[in-house]
């Protein structure tokens, strides 16, 4: 072999080696990648593997995620895995059903309340049946009533809620008669009102195919001033063309001076983009002793029975956005006849004493922060027993 020849297989022998060596280096990579790839699908198969057994072990309940479970190792509280009711469905719940989310909820209120009663007294008889002779005269009262009450309600637990309400009420009363020259004499009083304990408690949590139920549970303190043993004053205007008397109390109550206990169930639906609620109650008030129940001088001691009554309410609330709302609501209170008996005598039912009070109102709430809200509410009155019309602000704020 010739030398050129030698040289020739020298040099393609170290091509050869030279490829073989690159060759190996780019399968050692390969395989490499390959290497990793099967172990990132092993773990994945792993947890996939796990997420299945523990879907099967705890009967199809989804598995918390790890992320979610060391959020709650770190802080204590479990995690939400979904946003909660916004504050307009909230302030609706707080003001027609009972919220149960918060620990403790301060409630700010004040009412106004204005009765406007005209009455038309004839005096004399009508001649020929068409033909009245006599005195005509127009009998007026005006009541104003204004409310400013505190509110506190604790949630024991997420179905169990105490609360007490501390009102103070302020009343003005005008009486007037006008016959001949027209009378009037006016009345006022400020005390505190009937202090009211309450519980809440959720029977049913809401379901596809039933509302949310709540049973409610109030008894009231006679705290307030009471109507009984209370003396009539008469005044009396004079002149040219004759005189008008009217008689009137000496003094306003601010409370009924009863014990009363009532019971009532709430109910709640929600059917989106609507909330409907509705409730129904009866109120059994019980029986007291006072030293003077005559409106005469002089003590006259006995008993008072004030009629029980039935309630109830229903209506339906729209959630505007995350902050407002506008609700739409009827009620109404049939009241049975009231009974007094002085010592020694038998029971006699106060004519006129039964009452029909039913108003329409609509009210609206709006969540000024996370943990304040506004509630407004007008009320117009439908039967002559129902405030003409009444306007109400309240302000929750929920720790």
């Amino acid at each position: 072999m010739t030398l050129l020849s030698l040289a020739v297989s020298g040099s393609v022998l170290a091509e050869d080696e030279a490829m073989t060596a690159s060759d190996a280096e780019q399968l050692k990579f390969e395989i490499k990648q390959l290497q990793l790839i099967n172990e990132r699908q092993a773990q994945t198969l792993r947890e996939l593997e796990q997420r299945l057994y523990l879907l099967e072990s705890t009967g199809g309940a989804p598995a918390q995620k790890p992320a979610q479970q060391t959020a709650q190792q770190q802080t204590g509280e479990p995690v939400k895995k979904e946003a909660g009711p916004s504050s307009s469905v909230e302030n609706i719940l707080q003001e027609e059903h009972a919220l149960f989310s918060d620990d403790f909820t301060l409630e700010l209120g004040f009412n106004y309340r204005t009765f406007d009663r005209k009455d038309l007294v004839l005096e004399g008889f009508l001649a020929l049946d068409a033909i009245f002779l006599g005195d005509i005269s127009v009998d007026d009262v005006k009541a104003d009533i204004f409310t400013v009450d505190v509110t506190g309600r604790y949630n024991v637990n997420d179905r169990w809620q105490l609360g007490a309400t501390l009102p103070f009420v302020y009343r003005e009363t005008s009486y007037q008669r006008n016959v001949n020259v027209g009378v009037e004499a006016t009345v006022d009083e400020t005390n505190i009102g009937d202090v009211t304990i309450s519980s809440a408690y959720q029977l049913f949590e809401e379901t596809a195919s039933r509302p949310d139920i709540v049973w409610n549970l109030s008894v009231k303190a006679p705290t307030g001033s009471h109507p009984y043993g209370t003396t009539l004053e008469t005044r009396t205007r004079t002149s040219g063309t004759g005189s008008d008397t009217i008689t009137y109390p000496s003094e306003l109550p601010t409370g009924s001076g009863l014990w009363s206990i009532t019971s009532s169930l709430s109910f709640v639906k929600t059917t989106d983009p609507a909330i409907l609620f509705a409730n129904i109650g009866y109120t059994h008030n019980l029986q007291g002793s006072f030293d003077d129940i005559s409106s005469s001088s002089g003590d006259q001691p006995g008993d008072v029975r004030l009629g029980d009554s039935i309630f109830y309410g229903l209506g339906m609330a729209f959630a505007l956005n995350e902050r407002m709302s506008l609700s739409l609501s009827l009620s109404q209170r049939l009241s049975q006849k009231s009974e007094t008996r002085f010592d020694g005598q038998s029971w006699q039912e106060i004519i006129g004493s039964d009452g029909n009070a039913a108003s329409f109102t609509v009210g609206g709430t709006y969540a000024i922060s996370d943990r304040l809200s506004m509630s407004t509410s007008l009320g117009i009155g439908l039967t002559p027993d129902a405030s003409d019309f009444s306007i109400g602000v309240k302000f929750p704020y929920r720790f």
